[in-house]
């Protein structure tokens, strides 16, 4: 694929490309929720995913694609989800507090894990900041 056809790619969206009508996205998203809500996670990703290759650009499906992800304990994979996200709108403040917060989580279970694997315990007393991982500022847990 030359450059041409990638930018095309990546600044058209296939709803763009087939003549999705709004209405029909929102109504996907609407079942994907749903889905969400109760606990149909398996399914809530496959639209999820549906909903971003029709429109890749459009933050809302990221963001409820990286909750089922984690979810389902896929907490590097909602990572990247976010990422991808933030890529479009790296401003969209939902998106922002999700990748602290995925961050966050991956960082205690490390921690965890390193102290498993070393005979240590943690104590509730431990405490994380997330002002130390990179990308995060200003939020301490």
């Amino acid at each position: 694929m030359n450059t041409t056809e990638t930018d095309y790619l990546e600044t058209t969206t296939l709803k763009e490309i087939l003549g999705i009508p709004d209405a029909a996205m929102d109504q996907a998203m609407g079942i994907a929720y749903q889905l969400y809500l109760t606990g149909r996670f398996a399914e809530a990703d496959t639209v999820c995913r549906g909903l971003i290759a029709c429109d890749h650009r459009y933050w809302w499906p990221h963001s409820l694609h990286a909750s089922v992800l984690r979810r389902l304990g896929r907490i590097e994979e909602a990572l990247a989800g976010v990422e991808r996200g933030l890529k479009y709108e790296p401003g969209q403040p939902k998106l922002l507090l999700m990748r602290a917060e995925l961050m966050v989580t991956i960082a205690r279970n490390k921690i965890t894990y390193v102290a498993a694997r070393d005979g240590a315990t943690t104590t509730s007393s431990s405490t994380l900041r997330a002002d130390t991982l990179p990308g995060v500022s200003s939020l301490a847990l």
